[in-house]
Parts: C-alpha cells; sequence; structure tokens
C-alpha cells in the first residue's frame, strides 16, 4: 500500500530507456522485448558455474552502470525478476537453503549508501520463497577489480571475505548472487570462504555476464 502511494510522487521508470512505467511493471512493453529470454553460463576459477539472464552490454549494460553507481536502485526489480526466472529454469530441483550476495567493504558500502547486489538478492529470494542471508563479509577495502587487469585481479581479491560472525554454512546448499561476472574471480573466492566453513554446495548466479566470460 506505502510502495503504491509513493509511486504517485515518485513513479516507477523503465531501468532500460527510464520511460515512466505502471506500478507493478519492471520495466516498459517495448525494452522488455528487446531483452533476451534465454539464459547464458560461465564457469567461474573454482569450477562452480555462474547462470545470468544477461550479457554485460547495450541497454544491460547502461542500466547496471546507472543502478550501481549513480542510485537507479528502482531497477532492482526488473534485474531481480529475470534473474529469479533464470534460477528456477536453469537449477530447477535444487533445494537452496539460503540465498546471500557477494558483500562489500564497509567504507565502499558507506560512499555507495547500498549494495547492489544484496539488493538484487534479496528481491530474487522473495519471489524464489528462499530466505536471504548476509553470509560473507569484505574484511579489506581492496581496489576496484573493473579497475585491473585479469592477473591484477587474481591477486587483488585474495583473503579479502570472511564468513559473517556467529554464522554457520555447514551442510548448507547455497545460492550466491553477485551484480556482474567477468572473470569470476570475486565469486570464486566468496566460494572458498564459504566451502572452508563447511557448506555442501555453492551455486552461482549474477545480473549479467561479461561477453568475453
Amino acid at each position: 500500500m506505502l510502495d503504491r502511494f509513493l509511486a504517485l510522487f515518485f513513479p516507477p521508470k523503465c531501468p532500460y530507456c527510464k520511460k515512466v512505467i505502471a506500478f507493478g511493471e519492471s520495466e516498459c512493453e517495448v525494452c522488455g522485448k528487446e531483452l533476451p529470454d534465454f539464459a547464458r553460463s560461465a564457469k567461474i576459477p573454482s569450477g562452480e558455474i555462474c547462470i545470468s539472464p544477461f550479457v554485460y552490454d547495450s541497454l544491460v549494460r547502461s542500466a547496471i552502470i546507472n543502478y550501481k553507481f549513480y542510485g537507479q536502485k528502482y531497477s532492482a526489480d526488473s534485474f531481480s525478476k529475470a534473474l529469479a526466472n533464470t534460477v528456477k529454469s536453469e537449477y530447477a530441483g535444487i533445494d537452496f537453503d539460503t540465498v546471500t550476495a557477494v558483500p562489500l567493504s564497509k567504507q565502499r558500502l558507506r560512499q555507495r549508501g547500498y549494495n547492489q547486489s544484496e539488493i538484487v538478492a534479496e528481491k530474487a529470494a522473495k519471489i524464489l520463497e528462499i530466505p536471504y542471508e548476509r553470509l560473507v563479509k569484505k574484511i579489506k577495502n581492496n581496489r576496484e577489480q573493473h579497475e585491473l587487469s585479469i592477473e591484477e585481479r587474481k591477486v587483488n581479491i585474495k583473503n579479502v571475505y570472511a564468513l559473517e560472525d556467529k554464522i554457520s554454512v555447514s551442510r548448507k546448499t547455497i545460492l550466491l548472487i553477485d551484480d556482474v561476472m567477468t572473470t569470476g574471480y570475486t565469486l570464486a573466492e566468496c566460494c572458498r570462504v564459504l566451502k572452508d566453513g563447511g557448506a555442501s554446495a555453492i551455486y552461482c548466479a549474477a545480473i549479467a555476464v561479461k561477453s568475453n566470460s
């Protein structure tokens, strides 16, 4: 009810063209028809597969950049719906115990004001009817991965994550969500932390994967 009321003053917009859309819609009809309707998958360095509804280019790339860096948080509705549908089709039959997201450092979270991966993960978890938990925390404020070469990314991400305090992942089957998968080193490092904590299985998903992944 509150969301519908707020929409009168802050009407929802299509993440891809910024056209005002009706309450309850996640993108406009035109952009919805242009979005791909099949999943992508790529293997990350730790061996897990990452699935995604989108390739990181064109309309999607622009929408993710605006979402991640320019406060366009309403885009999360479209991203989470597409991601949840991909999980339903590609991970059908898997009994997930929980959903979690790649974390930000405390410093970066203060600067940005929100964790873009977590917002999408929480919304996707609600659609999938799976509990959401913060399982991993970032303990070092390393350089942004997108600023680095492939080899630099591999080194830059080492030992920057740990399990959240007083969290047990023993024997859990976990859905781990990120925003964009490029080299996969970030997801792989989070998977390592979860596996070291005793997780029985980890499945990865992202809003988009880079076309060369």
